[in-house]
């Protein structure tokens, strides 16, 4: 299998080589749009609940967020629950605890019903506080955990070679491989007639008349009464646009010399936090650490930032080797919750987007809100996930922020130009945003030192996109679309390729 970028995760190498092409033109209840653990769950469950659908990948399974995750799966979430409380209420916050300690056990029945061997282990996070601030923001946690029924207490050591000033132990909490896992769900899938399209791009839709026509890359038009966008944020140009922020997470994975004694997770409480987790695999042992988060496309030296993990490794770990490092995207969004549901104006349209660095939990979720809107029930978990919904005094301030993240980005782009860069000045494997006889070019030098030139203008809202030298991507820093050095997309919100230009 392939990500959607340069750099390996600790994942792909262990992964089954999975392409699937199965698809016999019959009328579909559901389309799902995308193999991640969103669309792959939600497809069993709507097969188990005896419709039909079609499960449409533009890459491979896994190519996407579900591919780099670092796979924690937990009942906590981060947005704090004494932050959920203040936002939502207590009851909102209750039901959310609840649908998480049922998440993993859902998970969990998935991995035993069809004996799937992913690395699953139940275990405990120990979330800590490095100074007074952060220690205060625990005893808010560790307040409303009690408040809502999640088992947490205050401990004094963690199985990690951390310093801190006060910590806290949240049991409950599971982690897997996240590949096999839906390697396996896919296969159960197809194997009990399940539509499945992998290499297929969505180029467009239309909703009309209660129906859904689907056109893609490989088949002209497929019909379905239903759409169901699993492709971490919806395409095209909505209100999400501004609801959510794209940002990147950097991860590395390291060999352990010794076993530990139990599996077990970590976080601080910095901003952005960094976090670990044990992961066993076979006989041996590793290490997981991620963090120094940044929004997608705002640096330009993205290889510091695994220069500052690896700084931040060595200093506080242990381990024999690095067996890989890469980074992700996630959405943050408005108020803290994931939107899962009903696309706002739509009957027939559901979307699952919004879940910032819970991308396991949320995504399993999926499986609880939207099987049952398609039946008509509305329940007070989808409720909660209304995308329709607005909290002013949750979402208001981050919503202004994006907006005007957005809007220089698009001013400074179009407007302003920094200095002209010639042609060959590029290095081998670098790429650039260059002015050239009064043109501008986003332009990429390979390993045969031949020149690609592409349209800088992302064709989602028409910002400039700026190299990720560390993925050798062109990211757009808007809202989080991403191609690779041909244009090709590799995330939306776009739907269509940068523009080739003739050299």
């Amino acid at each position: 299998m392939k990500r959607d970028g340069k750099n390996k995760s600790f994942w792909e190498d262990q992964a089954i080589k999975n392409r699937i092409s199965i698809y016999d033109n019959k009328n579909f209840d559901t389309i799902i749009v995308g193999a991640g653990i969103t669309g792959v769950t939600l497809a069993k469950e709507l097969q188990n609940r005896g419709r039909s659908c079609l499960l449409i990948e533009k890459e491979n399974p896994g190519f996407g967020t579900t591919g780099g995750t670092t796979a924690h799966i937990n009942n906590f979430f981060d947005s704090s629950y004494d932050e959920i409380i203040k936002n939502f209420g207590e009851e909102s916050a209750i039901l959310l605890a609840n649908a998480a300690k049922e998440t993993i056990r859902y998970i969990k029945q998935n991995i035993v019903h069809y004996h799937i061997s992913c690395d699953f282990n139940e275990c405990s996070y120990y979330l800590f506080g490095a100074d007074e601030k952060q220690s205060k923001k625990l005893d808010d946690i560790l307040e409303a955990h009690q408040k809502i029924g999640i088992e947490t207490e205050q401990i004094f050591s963690i199985p990690f070679s951390l310093t801190f000033e006060k910590a806290i132990e949240i049991k409950g909490q599971a982690q897997f491989h996240p590949l096999r896992y839906i390697n396996k769900l896919l296969k159960e899938y197809t194997k009990n007639g399940g539509a499945f399209l992998t290499e297929t791009q969505v180029k467009d839709f239309e909703n009309k008349d209660g129906m859904i026509t689907v056109i893609t890359d490989t088949h002209s038009m497929i019909t379905s009464k239903n759409l169901v966008w699993a492709t971490h944020i919806p395409p095209g140009n909505n209100r999400f646009s501004v609801l959510l922020a794209p940002y990147r997470s950097y991860v590395a994975t390291l060999k352990l010399a010794n076993p530990v004694k139990s599996m077990a997770q970590t976080a601080d409480l910095y901003d952005p936090y960094h976090y670990a987790r044990y992961h066993k695999s076979g006989s041996d042992y590793f290490l997981i650490v991620g963090g120094f988060d940044h929004k997608t496309g705002d640096e330009n030296d993205t290889e510091k930032h695994f220069k500052d993990l690896m700084k931040y490794v060595d200093e506080n770990f242990k381990y024999k080797e690095v067996v890989a490092k890469w980074s992700s995207q996630f959405y943050l969004s408005a108020d803290g919750l994931p939107y899962i549901g009903k696309m706002p104006g739509e009957k027939n349209i559901y979307i699952s987007t919004g879940f910032t660095g819970n991308g396991m939990t949320f995504g399993t979720m999926t499986s609880m809100v939207i099987p049952d809107l398609l039946d008509g029930k509305e329940t007070e978990l989808s409720k909660l996930f209304d995308p329709s919904r607005i909290k002013p005094v949750a979402s208001a301030r981050n919503v202004l922020d994006e907006v005007v993240n957005a809007s220089v980005h698009f001013v400074k782009d179009k407007f302003t130009v920094d200095k002209i860069e010639e042609l060959n000045e590029i290095n081998k494997g670098e790429g650039r945003i260059i002015k050239h006889d009064g043109k501008t070019f986003a332009a990429y030098r390979d390993e045969k030192s031949e020149i690609h030139l592409l349209s800088p203008v992302c064709p989602h809202t028409g910002c400039n996109v700026v190299w990720n030298p560390s993925e050798v991507t062109w990211d757009c820093p808007c809202h989080g679309s991403r191609f690779d050095v041909e244009g090709k997309l590799l995330n939306g919100p776009a739907m269509k390729d940068l523009k080739k230009i003739d050299d």
